[in-house]
């Protein structure tokens, strides 16, 4: 330590007296002693520094490892965001390709249930209740029309857009199923429709190929079916001049031709099932028993055999072998 005063002179030039600085002993010991201080204080806290460092130094490394894969996953999040813009676009579309099928199967079969409701209006088929109903009606309000409804959440995580992805895959596979079976149960009842329209439609074309049906010769009704006098009319009387073709009124066979009494010259046509056709008081015939004859083809001529009080056609409709009234068999005009 220093024992003495210290004084400092100094000198600024030639004619200036120089300059006395007078330090104590003191002073200086304290000067000192501050100064070591200092540079303890600074060595402590240069030494902390260091050792500082060295213990961030890893930090410091892994902040960047973080940094870079902060990166990464801002990177990452971007693809995720195309990945559910995408994804939702092909749910989209594939939604919008369902209903689109949807809308097509619909309308079909709504074509063929129409079809089939006019096929059995036009073949005289009854109409279920539930076929009835669906006939348009001008008194029907508008039905109001339903969309497909397309939303969601926003998609945070892949995880949760690739459930998304498969729930929605899930709920159209299983929408679609529903439909499949709704639409193929439509589709067999719609079958069975046509296969009982078929049943009805053949047995009323077997019907038809044998039922006589209109005129058998053009001229004027001189005598209904039914009482006549004491007896009974069994027929229709049309009357006109001799040698008229008469036509057979539907399709068949020659089971007769020949003179029968009062009916005079006569020709019977089977027609099948239950029908048989007589035609009375021809004047010649144009068949022989056996042919086949179609609806149209000449049988005979009107004549005036038998008992007759003039040339006309006796007619007579046979169901079963008896006597119908001929006249819901007869067109409204002749030939």
């Amino acid at each position: 330590m220093i024992k003495n005063d210290i004084t400092l002179i100094i000198l600024s030039g030639e004619r200036k007296e120089p300059r006395r600085l007078h330090f104590s002993r003191k002073f200086l010991n304290a000067a000192i002693y501050t100064f070591f201080f200092l540079a303890a204080v600074g060595l402590v806290r240069l030494g902390f520094y260091a050792h500082e460092i060295v213990r961030l130094r890893p930090m410091s490394t892994e902040n960047v490892e973080l940094h870079s894969e902060n990166d990464s996953l801002y990177i990452e999040l971007g693809g995720l965001h195309y990945s559910k813009d995408s994804l939702l676009n092909e749910i989209e579309t594939e939604r919008v390709s369902h209903a689109r099928r949807l809308a097509e199967v619909t309308d079909e079969l709504e074509r063929l249930e129409n079809f089939v409701t006019d096929l059995k209006i036009l073949a005289g088929y009854k109409l279920s209740k539930e076929d009835a109903k669906k006939l348009p009606s001008t008194s029907d309000s508008d039905s109001a029309s339903s969309d497909l409804a397309i939303g969601g959440a926003e998609i945070e995580t892949e995880s949760y857009l690739e459930g998304l992805l498969e729930t929605t895959r899930t709920e159209l596979g299983h929408t679609i199923d529903n439909e499949a079976i709704t639409i193929s149960k439509a589709l067999r009842e719609k079958r069975n429709d046509l296969r009982d329209l078929r049943n009805f439609l053949e047995k009323k074309a077997t019907l038809l190929e044998g039922r006589p049906i209109g005129w058998p010769t053009s001229g004027m009704v001189s005598s209904e079916f039914g009482p006549r006098g004491r007896g009974f009319h069994s027929g229709i009387d049309i009357a006109n001049t001799i040698g008229t073709p008469i036509y057979a009124t539907g399709d068949g066979v020659v089971t007769f031709k020949g003179y029968v009494g009062a009916m005079g010259k006569e020709v019977e046509i089977n027609h099948g099932k239950e029908f048989t056709t007589v035609y009375g008081h021809l004047s010649r015939y144009a068949v022989e028993i056996g042919d086949r004859v179609e609806r149209g083809d000449v049988i005979g001529y009107i004549g005036n055999t038998g008992r007759s009080t003039g040339s006309h056609l006796h007619y007579e409709v046979r169901v079963n072998g008896v006597p119908v009234n001929p006249r819901p068999y007869l067109e409204k005009e002749g030939k």
